[in-house]
């Protein structure tokens, strides 16, 4: 420091505003709309103009912005506009991550429809847990709200913004397919994977680094059949696991376990 210099009284202070936390508001009688599917109230909910059942056809709040909600129709109790998350619970899931895993009958495609309509970004944004509603609606084996998912999706912003949305991982490093896999009943198993396939060929190399790829979760669950497919699908998928390890390491440690089950049955029937 030169002569006669001051010395800095503390550390620089940051040029620019730290921004404001979020304000997270909890409403339970959106939470019950959402559930069951029911657009009207939930259209009302969400402070659209008028009771119609027709969702709205146009982008009515931008990404990042507000949604204006009114608790009740008749007192117009309308939320603190201070708010940039709706949330409806506390794992912060939004009103979509709500209806998309709720069900997929017809009165909730419009009710997804209709949320995506009012506000876009909620298309693919993120649960406290990471999980998008893309993940909701794979986990809860709602097919037919998977595929409208991506199909609005793509109406939107044609494969690339597909490809976006289906890429996104949760907190576990994992995207709608490895929810898809997890799935118990095999049928909705098979047509799950391939219709997320069929909307991105590549999303078996997900994730990119490290991490339990969707190869490996479907060689650890038994799922061979759907192992197999996903490797006749995309040759260059990833072959990665958990902590360092890779497909091969569960394929052998599955085959020891399945050749000592049999020991074990041979050694019952003597």
């Amino acid at each position: 420091m030169e002569s006669g210099g001051k010395a800095p009284s503390g550390p620089p202070k940051d040029k620019e505003a730290k921004a404001k936390p979020a304000v997270v508001q909890q409403h339970p009688k959106l939470l019950m709309a959402a559930r069951k599917g029911h657009w009207t109230p939930l259209n009302v909910l969400m402070g659209n103009s008028g009771a119609g059942a027709t969702p709205p056809a146009v982008h009515a709040v931008p990404p990042g912005g507000l949604i204006n909600i009114v608790i009740d129709d008749e007192q117009a109790d309308v939320v603190d506009n201070s708010a940039t998350t709706i949330t409806l619970d506390v794992e912060l899931n939004n009103v979509l991550h709500v209806v998309a895993s709720s069900g997929d009958g017809d009165e909730f495609l419009e009710s997804a429809r209709g949320i995506y309509c009012t506000a876009k970004h909620l298309l693919d944004a993120r649960n406290k847990k990471g999980d998008t509603p893309f993940h909701c609606a794979a986990r809860a084996g709602m097919l037919k709200m998977v595929t409208h998912l991506i199909c609005l999706a793509k109406a939107e912003g044609g494969d690339d913004r597909v490809k976006a949305a289906l890429r996104k991982q949760n907190e576990q490093g994992e995207t709608a397919l490895h929810a898809a896999l997890r799935l118990s009943d095999k049928e909705t198993v098979r047509a799950m994977v391939h219709e997320l396939w069929v909307a991105d060929p590549e999303l078996t190399r997900f994730p990119l680094a490290s991490g339990t790829s969707p190869l490996y979760l479907a060689v650890s669950l038994g799922r061979e059949d759907i192992a197999e497919g996903l490797h006749e699908q995309d040759p260059g998928l990833s072959y990665s696991g958990p902590n360092g390890q890779n497909v091969l390491h569960v394929a052998v440690l599955r085959s020891t376990r399945k050749r000592k089950l049999t020991n074990k049955e041979r050694l019952a029937l003597l």
